[in-house]
């Protein structure tokens, strides 16, 4: 397989504090890869870094074989790689159509000239946008919603919506923070299942992070573990649910299985 992404020993510091120290992966295309660790491993930053959040302290990060580091979020996402974040990030008082709208924008080669003046390529160019988005719509189950406010929408609904306003910036590469989160089992298992057939029919490769872990082990290919900051294992889900270091690092907190 081609690394899509390659995180190269990066590490990030807060004053003394190591949040995450010399953490190595890749993500490769067509794969689903989960990174999962108990509360306080690194997670969160780890995404943080890879998607131009906050700068790494120290290390690599190459996307289709080219540094990323020091580049802007949006620079990243117009690349392919795209993020989603812990809580729902929609635009309340918008439609959902127009949600979607906004994420295909943040990559739509219409220029603010054009659009103004309505030339016939901006206007090709909006309708085919516009055929994209009400796709993703059906694919994310919010077809019938598309007049609503997003505000309106159940919190699962929503989550579907972050999901689609990523998707509507082609990603090559989906990362999904905590996608399931705050679901219950049934609206998990739905959601586990969208994730793989977005996967399947949009081509796209996806980092995970998640803390469900029936999901995880169900959904990924491979697994990356982190615990305070370090990388202590990574395999496939049969592997990972054996390790040692990662039934130990989950001890008292939660359960792997």
């Amino acid at each position: 397989m081609t690394a899509l992404l390659e995180v190269d020993g990066i590490s990030r510091r807060f004053g003394g504090l190591n949040a995450l120290k010399d953490v190595s992966f890749s993500v490769n295309k067509g794969e689903i890869v989960g990174l999962i660790g108990p509360n306080g491993a690194g997670k969160t930053t780890c995404f943080n870094v890879v998607s131009g959040v906050m700068p790494p302290t120290a290390g690599a990060i190459r996307f289709k074989g080219h540094s990323i580091v020091g580049k802007k979020p949006s620079a990243i996402v117009s690349e392919g790689l795209v993020r989603t974040f812990q809580a729902t990030t929609v635009f309340p008082d918008a439609t959902v159509i127009e949600n979607v709208m906004r994420g295909a924008f943040a990559t739509t080669s219409v220029s603010m000239l054009s659009s103004v003046f309505n030339t016939r390529a901006a206007r090709a160019t909006l309708a085919a946008t516009g055929e994209r988005c009400d796709v993703l719509l059906g694919r994310l189950q919010l077809t019938p919603y598309r007049e609503w406010r997003a505000g309106e929408l159940s919190y699962g609904g929503q989550r579907r919506l972050g999901v689609a306003i990523a998707l509507a910036a082609n990603p090559q590469l989906l990362m999904l923070d905590e996608p399931v989160a705050g679901l219950n089992p049934e609206e998990a298992a739905e959601f586990g299942r969208l994730i793989r057939e977005i996967h399947e029919t949009e081509g796209v490769a996806v980092l995970l992070v998640e803390h469900h872990m029936r999901l995880v082990m169900g959904l990924c290919h491979r697994i990356v573990v982190l615990d305070h900051g370090e990388l202590i294992a990574e395999g496939v889900p049969a592997d990972i649910r054996a390790n040692r270091k990662v039934i130990e690092a989950y001890l008292g907190s939660e359960e792997v299985g």
